[in-house]
């Protein structure tokens, strides 16, 4: 099983001898925990997408696989990666497929999404932004006026027509 460091140095060395002059990514963030959708993405590129898994490594996060197309083999990977979002945690999919459209991987990524909601249910609710009333900052409690104290404190004259205390 190759480590992360080492794909990570194929790749760019497959990239410099221009095995690979398009690469697309396409990402999709979505509100699951990355132990649940880690076995559902697995199966969906096996099962649903018919790919041929070449490597994997679950505490990596990442899926090398072939994919058949046009009677022709595609390299691709999908790399699950935890994010915050929103202050909560999230995964971001991350897919490339070497040397084809970028709406190919953005199709199938969508795809993931209907199986993870169908497996999963929704996903879950972002938090509400406003603070609750706990949080709130409490006042502190005003003196009462004075009997000498004047109700409404004088207006300056700024030359203006004068203005009714009555309405």
């Amino acid at each position: 099983m190759r480590t992360v460091p080492t794909l990570i140095a194929c790749l760019l060395v497959a990239g410099q001898l221009g095995a690979s002059d398009a690469l697309a990514r396409s990402e999709k963030t979505l509100a699951y925990p990355r132990d649940q959708v880690w076995p559902t993405a697995v199966r969906f590129l096996v099962v649903d997408e018919h790919v041929k898994v070449i490597d994997k490594d679950p505490d990596a996060g990442y899926v090398t696989f072939e994919l058949k197309d046009d009677g022709k083999v595609f390299r691709g990977s999908l790399e699950v990666v935890t994010v915050e979002r929103e202050q909560r945690k999230a995964v971001k999919f991350v897919l490339q497929i070497e040397d084809r459209p970028d709406w190919l991987e953005i199709a199938m990524l969508s795809r993931l999404e209907r199986k993870l909601r169908a497996e999963l249910g929704a996903p879950a609710p972002a938090r509400d932004k406003r603070p609750s009333d706990k949080d709130a900052p409490k006042d502190p409690p005003k003196d009462p006026p004075s009997k000498d104290a004047p109700k409404d404190p004088p207006r300056p004259d700024d030359g203006g027509p004068p203005i009714s205390p009555t309405p």
